[in-house]
C-alpha cells in the first residue's frame, strides 16, 4: 500500500508544483544560515566513539574531533528507542527522552557544552519517517497512518507510519525539534529518510526553529530536490557516492564523476549544497570497499569538490570494524590506555587532518568555482579547477589502480608549477607537452595551488 508519505513525496516532486516551464535547478537554495561553506561534518557513533559507548564517555574524544578540523559533530539517535527485540537505535520509541543506554539529559547538555567550548557544533539524528510500535504515538492511534481496512499501517521499514495531516503530529514533532535546540542547546538535525517525510512539514518545522535560532543546520538523509528551497541547508548525494563506489570498486568510467555532477546541477536548486560522503554507518567501512589507498583518494575528491565534506569516527586512522548497532565495539584508537599495541596510524590520521586543513584554509575549496577540465584518461582520472578571485587550485586524482600518465587540458605555461597543498613542496610539469602532464600512480592525488607570477627584480646598480 501507498503510505500518504509516499504520496505526498511523489505529488511535491510533479511538475504541477512549479512554475511552468521551470525545474528545480532554475530556482534558488536557500541562503540561510551564513558560513554554510565552512561546515565539515564528523559523524560519531556512540557504540564505537568509546568504550563506555556513552555520551559521557564520548566527551573526552571531542578534544580529537576538534584538533582534526571538523566543525560540526552529528550524534547517531540517542532517542529513547523501542524495547521489542533488536530494536535498532532507529526504532524511536519517546521522541524526549535521552536513551539510558547513552546516558542522561545532564550527559547530553555537558557533551554540547564541551562540543562548543572547542568550536564545535552539535546536531542530532532525527527519525520522524517512523515511529515504534511500542512508542508514545501509539498511544495516539489517530496520530498514525492507516490502511483501508483500518489497520496501522507499515512503512519501507515495517514500523508505524505518523500520519502528518494531523496537526497534532506535527505540533508533537515540532515541539521536539524545538525543545533539543532550546534547552540543550542543540545546534542541528541529521534527519533521517527526510525524503519520506512531507517537505511541508519540515518547512513549517524550520519556521518553528527560525524563531529559537535561525542558524539551526538541518540535514536531509535524502536527494528530495526541493528539500532545500525553504527548509534543508544540506542534502545528501546518494548518487555522487553510488557514482564514486562504481568507479572505484567496480571500474566505471571517471568521467562518470563528471556527468553525475553536471546531473545534479540541472535537478538540485541553484546554490544547493550536497554532503559529500565514502563511509557512514550505513555502508561498509570505504577502507575494505576500496581499500586504504583508495578510500585517501576517495576522500580527497569529496573535501575538494563543492558542497559539505563528511567523514564518520575512525575513518581518519583507517578503522575496518564493520558498525554495531546493539553492541558495544569501540574504535581502537591510538590513544587508548588498554592498547598493547602501540602502533599508531600517525600516517593517515596525518593525511586527513591535512584533508580539513586545506579545506579550511583555501577559500577556493570552501566556495569557489569548480570547472571541470578535459584530460586524456578520462575512464581512469578526473581533473577540475577549484577557483576564488585570489586563487586557483589544480585537482587531478587517479581513481585507477594503475599508473597513468595522463595530460589535462590547462597550458602549462601558466601551470608550469603548483605548491603541493597536500605533500607539501611544488610540483614542477614538463614544459615540452603544451598542456599540464604528469603520472599518477595508482590511486595518487594531486591538489595544487598555482604559484602566481613573481615580479620582475629591478636591475642590480
Amino acid at each position: 500500500m501507498r503510505t500518504l508519505a509516499v504520496l505526498l513525496f511523489a505529488l511535491l516532486l510533479s511538475p504541477s508544483c512549479l512554475p511552468q516551464g521551470l525545474s528545480f535547478g532554475s530556482l534558488p537554495a536557500r541562503s540561510e544560515p551564513a558560513g554554510m561553506n565552512r561546515v565539515t561534518i564528523y559523524e560519531i557513533w556512540l557504540n564505537a566513539f568509546s568504550k563506555e559507548g556513552t555520551l559521557k564517555g564520548a566527551i573526552p574524544g571531542l578534544k580529537h574531533v576538534a584538533e582534526l578540523g571538523a566543525s560540526v559533530v552529528y550524534l547517531g539517535p540517542i532517542a529513547k528507542r523501542s524495547q521489542t527485540p533488536h530494536a535498532s537505535p532507529y526504532n524511536i520509541a519517546d521522541y524526549n527522552t535521552v536513551d539510558p543506554q547513552y546516558g542522561t539529559e545532564s550527559d547530553l547538555r555537558e557533551f554540547v557544552l564541551q562540543g562548543h567550548r572547542l568550536g564545535l557544533k552539535v546536531m542530532l539524528d532525527l527519525v520522524y519517517y517512523h515511529t515504534a510500535p511500542d512508542g508514545v504515538m501509539m498511544q495516539h492511534p489517530e496520530w498514525l497512518v492507516h490502511t483501508n481496512d483500518n489497520q496501522i499501517a507499515r512503512g519501507f521499514w515495517p514500523q508505524p507510519l505518523p500520519q502528518f495531516s494531523n496537526a497534532q503530529v506535527r505540533e508533537y514533532l515540532i515541539n521536539s525539534m524545538v525543545r533539543w535546540v532550546r534547552d540543550f542547546g542543540v545546534d542541528g538535525f541529521r534527519c533521517d529518510v527526510g525524503g519520506g517525510v512531507p517537505v511541508a512539514f519540515w518547512e513549517e518545522a524550520r519556521k518553528a526553529l527560525d524563531k529559537v535560532n535561525r542558524d539551526v543546520i538541518l540535514l536531509s538523509e535524502s536527494d528530495r530536490p526541493d528539500d532545500q528551497l525553504h527548509a534543508f541547508d544540506i542534502s545528501y548525494n546518494f548518487q555522487g557516492f553510488l557514482t564514486l563506489r562504481s568507479v572505484i570498486r567496480d571500474g566505471a568510467p571517471a568521467i562518470d564523476i563528471r556527468k553525475q555532477w553536471e546531473a545534479d546541477r540541472k535537478e538540485y536548486p541553484e546554490g544547493a549544497r550536497l554532503l559529500r560522503f565514502d563511509d557512514n554507518h550505513d555502508w561498509r567501512r570505504a577502507v575494505i570497499e576500496f581499500g586504504d589507498h583508495a578510500a585517501y583518494a576517495a576522500a580527497t575528491l569529496n573535501f575538494t569538490l563543492d558542497g559539505i565534506p563528511f567523514l564518520y569516527n575512525g575513518q581518519e586512522i583507517g578503522d575496518c570494524t564493520p558498525t554495531h548497532w546493539l553492541s558495544s565495539a569501540p574504535i581502537d584508537w591510538p590513544h587508548r590506555e588498554d592498547r598493547n599495541d602501540r602502533k599508531v596510524p600517525e600516517e593517515t590520521l596525518a593525511r586527513f587532518k591535512r584533508l580539513f586543513a586545506i579545506r579550511n584554509e583555501h577559500e577556493a575549496l570552501r566556495s569557489g568555482r569548480l570547472t571541470w577540465i578535459n584530460n586524456t584518461e578520462p575512464d581512469k582520472v578526473v581533473s577540475y579547477l577549484r577557483s576564488s578571485d585570489s586563487e586557483q587550485i589544480l585537482v587531478a586524482i587517479n581513481l585507477s589502480n594503475r599508473k597513468t600518465h595522463v595530460t589535462i587540458d590547462l597550458p602549462v605555461m601558466e601551470y608550469s608549477s603548483v605548491e603541493d597543498l597536500l605533500a607539501g613542496g611544488k610540483k614542477h610539469f614538463p614544459l615540452y607537452s603544451g598542456r599540464v602532464s604528469m603520472d599518477l600512480s595508482a590511486y595518487e592525488v594531486l591538489v595544487g595551488s598555482q604559484i602566481p607570477l613573481a615580479p620582475l627584480a629591478p636591475p642590480a646598480r
